[in-house]
């Protein structure tokens, strides 16, 4: 590590960091730094070159080039002190980086602080460009804000491997002019227009971690029409308990009116999928408090099925992680594909019904004097809407595009929207 003085180095980073990017060139930041590289075999230094491909997504000049070797380990790893002490904060708790590969593999984030290396945070994202062509991996370190670090660890190609593998990356960013999505546990139905297509999902514990797609519904003749769904490859080297997580769903408290969970689930065989949701211990430790339910899908002939997981145990308890376990099989030979869809929140002790109308869409939300639906066809909806005690307060028998909602107080409410023999049920928040 550079002698620098503390001050001067924290200052130094502090102004670049809300400025500009390790982008490895002469006149910026990282080329200079002192890289260590662990756990690579014969550890080859990490490169400073020109960039093998400036056509597409990153036309920067300089980039860095790290070989993981064949005998390292396959957390093969390079890092540096030289970026300073940093505090996470909603501003810059998204990390951004730009891969070149020419393979499937997990790249890994880890922040550290270096005289206690165990005090650390490490996000897992696998690259899906495998061509030669540039690609922009996103990393959400919500969890770790107030956190802070001095040390910034690199795993490009977190997987075992037989021969040696060259990856480029490049546009470390922390200052990303972005928000989350504001979000309040609306139902996640992976549509362009609606919650978790554009979230950061991590896959884990699933071999080379293959990324979590977003595809068109391969059966929207049941009971789940969307156009978008989620696609999760278990693999048959992963480990039972292969999952995907997101922390895009920001921090919540866990109610009376939210602690039923549902979810759409489509697969080919029986088999356990879990949810888990994970959150800051409240005693301050620092610790990790959890709670997994575990539920058997009963179809496995190509059909949606609706699953139902009450987490009523954990009222008052405060989460910040939300994690996807769809196939939770200790006996998997061959790899397996779940789909699921339309995770919502809500009480299903007050009544309400859980299946899915999912062409339509209620908006706006939250909403004031009136709320809009729209549906992909012109069918007259009824609609009934509850408060969080399962009341009914308003009703309406024949809704096709607007319903007036002004007399009802400000508070979260259930819309119960009718279409024939199918009921969706969602949240609507009026201010």
């Amino acid at each position: 590590m550079k002698n620098t003085p503390f001050l001067l180095t924290f200052l130094i980073f502090s102004l670049s960091f809300s400025q500009t990017n390790v982008d490895f060139e002469a006149s910026g930041l990282g080329a200079d730094w002192n890289w260590v590289m662990d756990q690579n075999g014969s550890n080859p230094p990490l490169e400073f070159l020109a960039n093998p491909n400036t056509t597409s997504a990153n036309t920067s000049e300089t980039v860095a080039k790290f070989t993981a070797t064949a005998n390292g380990q396959s957390y093969a790893l390079t890092y540096t002190d030289d970026m300073g002490p940093f505090t996470f904060s909603s501003s810059n708790s998204i990390v951004k980086i730009m891969v070149l590969k020419t393979f499937s593999s997990v790249v890994a984030l880890k922040f550290e602080d270096s005289t206690n290396p165990a005090f650390s945070t490490i996000v897992e994202v696998a690259n899906s460009v495998t061509n030669g062509d540039w690609e922009e991996l996103t990393f959400n370190f919500g969890t770790s804000v107030g956190n802070t670090y001095d040390r910034m660890v690199v795993i490009p190609d977190f997987i075992e491997r037989s021969d040696d593998r060259t990856i480029f990356f490049d546009q470390i960013s922390f200052n990303v002019n972005e928000t989350l999505e504001d979000y309040n546990l609306e139902d996640i139905d992976f549509e362009s227009t609606g919650y978790g297509a554009n979230w950061v999902w991590t896959t884990d514990n699933n071999y080379s971690d293959p990324v979590l797609e977003m595809v068109s519904n391969p059966s929207n003749s049941g009971i789940n029409s969307s156009s978008t769904v989620a696609k999760f490859i278990s693999t048959t080297a992963g480990d039972p308990w292969a999952l995907t997580f997101t922390d895009n769903i920001g921090t919540f408290t866990f109610t009376e009116a939210n602690s039923t969970v549902t979810i759409m689930v489509r697969k080919s065989k029986l088999s356990d999928v879990g949810l888990k949701f994970e959150g800051p211990n409240p005693d301050g430790s620092g610790g990790v408090i959890f709670k997994e339910i575990k539920i058997s899908n009963t179809l496995s002939n190509g059909n949606w099925e609706l699953l139902t997981f009450d987490f009523s145990s954990e009222i008052g308890n405060t989460f910040d992680r939300f994690v996807i376990i769809p196939d939770f099989d200790d006996s998997r030979f061959q790899d397996h594909i779940t789909y699921f869809d339309e995770i919502s929140f809500g009480n299903q002790t007050a009544g309400l019904n859980y299946y899915a109308i999912n062409s339509v869409k209620l908006y706006p939300n939250p909403a004031k004097s009136v709320v809009n639906f729209s549906s992909l066809s012109d069918a007259v909806l009824q609609v009934s809407i509850y408060d969080i005690l399962g009341k009914e307060v308003l009703r309406s028998e024949s809704v096709q595009s607007q319903l007036n909602i002004s007399v009802l107080n400000p508070g979260m409410y259930f819309v119960r929207m009718t279409q024939g023999i199918n009921t969706s049920t969602k949240k609507l928040i009026v201010n």
